[in-house]
């Protein structure tokens, strides 16, 4: 059987495999399919700090160990003993880890090979995650809070990537998160993205962040702008809360043709670029938040990217948090903004939460942390 043979066997097997079924039946299906040995599957964990068994049982860190140079680097690592280590990808999102064992030392055309079948299975768990509990279990390992629940729920993924950008994403306290939350969409010709900020604690913010987003997603998918977009779900926000309670939001659309950018913000996201070697935060017009005052209308600001140019947007609970009468933005968050220039922006978004756990002595964080990065390649040709 020729490898595009064995390709499109697996990507059958897998269409046909019962969900409930994949933990038991995936090792036997990649030993047969794609000649790898003793498989294993590992999913990251919800705080992106480990790669975890399918089944839920071992457990290795994503820093410093093989498997999670992988996740890091998102490219296949070699063991001398022939253990390969693949990234489980799907259009940029990564889910974990595939390893296995394979014969002799593999060269570029059977890790290509390889690759080719770890996205295969990434695109099949992608899939299966819609359908079944058993996935979202093995990622956790203690229960999560309703509040972080939903807000899970509402994330379209940790990445994103097509000719013209790479996009990553990370949400942070990962099981006890309230009101902070990102969202995108690749559209014909355009992307859209927005962080949110629902105020309030637990079950309440994450039901305004909930409100608030569904609002946005509504008039994005009936065809309208942003600034449509934000008068939307301010009217809704203001019709269930009168006012009492808000959403910050930072809006943001791309034009993939050009790199033309419209902005909306609405409260308290911070928009970073990086050029070259200088990282400089946006000014931009502050507008209020969602839903605080009754019909606001929003206005549009414009810009735009250069190929090469790097967007960061962080939440409050990032650049605000503080260690004694210091805050990151001003102590450490430009620096590591700089310092991470050359790293893709999975790796960035893991830098910053990473540096900003070191600059509060690792204690809990006091606020929800976002941190969103888009590098934009250019218009695909």
């Amino acid at each position: 059987m020729t490898t595009s043979e064995r390709l499109r066997a697996l990507e059958s097997a897998l269409r046909s495999l019962p969900l409930h079924s994949f933990v038991e039946r995936l090792p036997a299906l990649l030993d047969e399919c794609a000649r790898l040995a003793e498989a294993r599957v590992r999913l990251v964990d919800y705080p992106a700090a480990n790669l975890v068994d399918i089944d839920g049982g071992d457990m290795v860190a994503i820093t410093g160990t093989l498997p999670g140079a992988a996740y890091r680097e998102q490219q296949a690592v070699v063991e001398t003993d022939g253990t390969v280590h693949l990234p489980l990808l799907s259009r940029g999102n990564c889910h974990g880890v595939l390893t296995g064992r394979v014969e002799g030392d593999p060269d570029r055309a059977r890790l290509g090979a390889l690759g080719e079948v770890a996205c295969a299975l990434a695109d099949a768990l992608q899939v299966a995650d819609t359908g079944t509990d058993q996935l979202a279990r093995a990622r956790r390992d203690r229960r999560m809070t309703v509040a972080a629940e939903m807000q899970w729920e509402l994330l379209p993924g940790r990445g994103l990537a097509c000719p013209e950008l790479t996009l990553a994403g990370q949400l942070e306290p990962a099981y006890a998160v309230r009101g902070d939350n990102f969202d995108w969409s690749l559209d014909p010709g355009r992307l859209t993205l927005g962080v949110t900020n629902g105020m309030g604690e637990g079950l309440n913010a994450a039901l305004l962040t909930s409100i608030a987003i569904t609002a946005i997603r509504n008039a994005r998918r009936s065809g309208h702008g942003l600034a449509e977009a934000a008068v939307l779900a301010d009217q809704v926000v203001w019709g269930q809360y009168g006012g009492e309670q808000s959403v910050a939001a930072l809006l943001l659309s791309l034009d993939l043709a050009n790199g033309a950018v419209q902005i909306v913000d609405a409260g308290s996201p911070q928009l970073w670029r990086v050029r070259g070697d200088t990282a400089e935060q946006i000014g931009l017009e502050v507008q209020v938040p969602l839903g605080a005052l009754e019909e606001t209308q929003y206005r549009v600001q414009h810009d735009s990217l250069r190929p090469g140019d790097r967007l960061l947007i962080v939440s409050d609970g990032v650049y605000a948090s503080e260690n004694g009468d210091r805050a990151y933005s001003d102590v450490a968050l430009p620096r590591t903004i700089r310092t991470t220039r050359a790293l893709p922006p999975a790796q960035v978004v893991r830098a910053v939460l990473s540096d900003l756990a070191v600059f509060r002595d690792h204690r809990d964080l006091d606020d929800d942390a976002v941190v969103v990065c888009l590098d934009w390649h250019g218009p695909a040709r």
